[in-house]
């Protein structure tokens, strides 16, 4: 068998000065970062305040009940939603054309507090037609979990209100029907 010899003086004699460049240029470019970072600042300004959109933009209900997540996160109006049925002292569903079933609604709990029309525990009554004004947000098994630990649905109603893909949650409403009686 024919020997070749130790391949380790060929390769060995560049690879000590190579690792050593290596480590050097990493140890000065590490420097150089640190030379070159600067501290970041966040400047905190206190007294302004932040200015909230307050104006809502009227959205006939037809065209919301197209696709309701494309007025999300802005502050809207609807008129003229019958209310179907309560899940809750802050929570209904409404009646919206072009909706496959009913639309889910919540009333923010400030705005229950802060003396909504309430009647029998319920903020409006069944059959009633409201005005709206406030925001679509996007349903998740979270939110509906919030809502039944702040009292806003019942445990056995979180199944109906995971079922909506979106919802509207009110910061004013405004009864502007009251539900007609059943006739006897």
């Amino acid at each position: 068998m024919v020997s070749f010899g130790s391949r380790r003086g060929e390769a060995g004699a560049g690879a000590m000065p190579l690792m050593v460049v290596a480590f050097l240029s990493a140890a000065g470019l590490l420097y150089w970062l640190s030379v070159k970072a600067a501290p970041v600042g966040v400047d905190v300004v206190e007294g302004v305040p932040v200015v909230a959109e307050t104006v809502s933009t009227r959205v006939a209900i037809d065209a919301f009940g197209a696709d309701p997540m494309a007025q999300a996160d802005k502050l809207i109006e609807l008129r003229g939603l019958v209310v179907l049925s309560h899940i809750g002292p802050g929570a209904f569903f409404v009646e919206v054309p072009n909706q496959p079933g009913p639309y889910l609604a919540r009333i923010l709990p400030e705005v229950v507090e802060d003396g909504a029309v309430v009647e029998d525990g319920a903020v409006v009554e069944d059959g009633a037609t409201v005005s709206l004004t406030g925001r679509v947000y996007a349903m998740s098994d979270s939110v509906a979990d919030s809502w039944v630990a702040g009292g806003g649905i019942t445990e056995g109603n979180r199944i109906l209100a995971i079922f909506a893909e979106s919802f509207f949650e009110a910061e004013e409403v405004t009864v502007t029907a009251l539900s007609r009686p059943a006739n006897d």
